[in-house]
C-alpha cells in the first residue's frame, strides 16, 4: 500500500527558503567528527537544502532529497548537492552508498518504519544517521511585553498542532530509534532576529498554517504589529535562541 505524503510546507515554500535558519557550526563539527568517512551524505527531507548546504565544506557529494517539488525548486544551489524529489521511504539512491544521513526537523514527519529501513539501505555499514529537532525559542533580551507577546503566539497555536509535534516536545526521546546510540550533546542556537524575521518564520510552521487556514491571517499580522510596537526600534534586532536536541546512531 503506497503511504500519503504529509505535505503541510509545500505552500509555504518560498518563505521557508526566506526565514528559516540554519544551524549552528558546533553541529556540523559534530557530526563531521562521529562519521569517520565523509565522501557523501544524505540529507533527509532537506526542505530548501538548510541541512545540505551547511554540510558542503565537510562531504564531497551531498544528497538532498525531500518529498515536496515546491521545496526542491526554492532549494539553495550548489554544485555539490545532488537534489531530488523523493519521498523519506524510497530516496532513489544506490545501495550502501553514504557515510552520514542527516534529518534536521522532520524525523517526527516521516514514515519511520519506511525510512529506517531505507536508512539502512543507503547508508555505508559503520556509517551514521543523525536526526535532530529544536525547542521553542526565546527573545534574550526581551521586555515584559515581547515575552508576553511570544507566549501568546504559543498559546494561540498549540491547538492547532498535529499530535506528530508532541515527538518534538519530547525532545525526539519518544521517538523509535533502532541504532546502536551515540552520544550526543544539546546544541544551541543564536540568531539575530528582527520583528518582521520572526514573524516570516513563525509563518511557516504547520500549525500557524493551519490557525490562519481556520482563522485567517488577520490575527497573526495583529500580532506581529503588536510585537513590533513592544519591540522598541523594529528594525533593531534582538538575540533569540533556542536549544536543538539531537538523536545519533550508528547504521
Amino acid at each position: 500500500m503506497a503511504l500519503i505524503f504529509k505535505d503541510y510546507f509545500s505552500r509555504q515554500a518560498s518563505r521557508y527558503a526566506k526565514y528559516r535558519p540554519g544551524y549552528p557550526d558546533e553541529l556540523y563539527a559534530y557530526l563531521v567528527k562521529t562519521a569517520t568517512k565523509h565522501d557523501a551524505a544524505w540529507d533527509c527531507a532537506t526542505g530548501n537544502g538548510q541541512v545540505a548546504v551547511g554540510l558542503v565544506p565537510h562531504f564531497a557529494t551531498i544528497y538532498a532529497t525531500d518529498a515536496s517539488a515546491s521545496q526542491i525548486a526554492n532549494a539553495f544551489p550548489h554544485e555539490r548537492i545532488q537534489y531530488s524529489v523523493a519521498p523519506a521511504e524510497a530516496s532513489g539512491l544506490p545501495d550502501h552508498c553514504v557515510d552520514l544521513i542527516t534529518v534536521g526537523l522532520a524525523l517526527h514527519w516521516l514514515p519511520l518504519d519506511g525510512f529506517y529501513a531505507e536508512v539502512n539501505r543507503v547508508g555505508r555499514p559503520g556509517g551514521v544517521i543523525a536526526a535532530w529537532c529544536s525547542d521553542l525559542f526565546r527573545v534574550a533580551e526581551a521586555t515584559p511585553a515581547v515575552s508576553a507577546l511570544i507566549d501568546e503566539l504559543y498559546a494561540l497555536i498549540m491547538p492547532m498542532q498535529l499530535p506528530e509535534v508532541q515527538l518534538v516536545h519530547d525532545h525526539y526521546q519518544t521517538v523509535p530509534f533502532p541504532f546502536e546510540e551515540l552520544p550526543a550533546p544539546t546544541f544551541r542556537q543564536t540568531v539575530q532576529w528582527t520583528p518582521e524575521i520572526i514573524l516570516g518564520c513563525v509563518s511557516t510552521w504547520s500549525a500557524v498554517q493551519r490557525y490562519a487556514d481556520a482563522e485567517g491571517w488577520a490575527g497573526l499580522k495583529e500580532w506581529g504589529d503588536r510585537l513590533s510596537a513592544a519591540w522598541g526600534d523594529p528594525t533593531l534586532p534582538k538575540t533569540v535562541c533556542w536549544d536543538i536536541f539531537l538523536r545519533a546512531g550508528q547504521i
